[in-house]
């Protein structure tokens, strides 16, 4: 193995002979050679950091008396530490942003709606019921894996109206659910910064939306009722249908009290003799 100490020594011509101490570039190397591992490690375990816990399964919009509504699903399980936090006594909200935007081609994208809906899930050590609760209605749940479900299906929030958007008009829908950090205690907002799991999020769901040209067309009027098929004729010598014996009960005892008072007996009788 060459010898360090004439490696450093640096020749020039016509110069004489120069020689550089080699401690400070031993020191140099091992400062390049930690740099490198802790770029290295920083490459490693920066996807891990960032990594997306909540995953949108559905996205879509309906045109509902007037508005346009946002139906979304999203799928994830709660960590183990924001479940115990949960169970500590701490709230945790869940955030649903929606975007709606259209390309413009002589200036920037028309961003018309910009809106977020928050969700509260609280636990409730007395009742041991976890409790769901988003603008006046709240919602008492037995078990964690029916709050959740709840939480994740997104359906009937009216997110723009007609006169936000231009029929025909195509639009870039974009959706996504994260927990609202800020809405935490100062210690956990502290310490969500620097654990993976407290990051709860999902990647922005992007689609395309068109807006309907028929929306001033009247609904399709009601099918009519079905009408019963007229009952068959009687055939001769068969017997009597339950309708035509009802009907003749009916009139029995109309024609019985016809008969009493018009009898002829009664009508015509003999003088009776002194």
């Amino acid at each position: 193995m060459p010898n360090l100490q004439r490696l450093l020594v640096l020749r020039a011509p016509g110069r004489a002979v120069r020689e550089w101490p080699a401690a400070p570039l031993a020191g140099i190397l091992r400062t390049w050679y930690a740099t490198a591992l802790l770029l290295l490690a920083l490459l490693v375990y920066m996807p891990h950091a960032g990594a997306q816990l909540i995953e949108t399964t559905e996205a879509r919009i309906d045109y509902q008396d007037g508005g346009f509504e946002l139906g979304a699903s999203f799928d994830f399980d709660l960590p183990p530490a924001l479940e115990d936090a949960l169970h500590k006594g701490i709230s945790l909200y869940f955030v649903v942003d929606f975007q709606l935007s259209r390309s413009r081609w002589y200036w920037f994208d028309e961003k018309p709606v910009n809106t977020s809906r928050s969700v509260r899930l609280s636990y409730q050590p007395l009742t041991r019921q976890y409790r769901v609760s988003t603008g006046g209605l709240q919602l008492p749940f037995n078990r964690l894996k029916g709050a959740l479900q709840f939480i994740q299906q997104v359906r009937g929030w009216r997110v723009f109206e007609r006169r936000d958007v231009k029929t025909g008009e195509t639009y870039h829908a974009e959706t996504r659910m994260r927990l609202d950090l800020s809405q935490l205690p100062k210690p956990f907002q502290i310490n969500a910064v620097n654990t993976r799991e407290w990051n709860l999020s999902s990647e922005w769901k992007r689609f395309n939306y068109t807006v309907p040209t028929n929306l001033d067309a009247p609904p399709p009027p009601p099918p009519p009722p079905p009408v019963a098929p007229p009952a068959p004729p009687a055939m001769p010598g068969s017997a009597p249908s339950a309708a035509s014996a009802a009907s003749a009960e009916l009139r029995a005892p109309f024609a019985q009290t016809v008969s009493n008072v018009l009898s002829p007996s009664q009508l015509v009788q003999p003088a009776s003799q002194p």
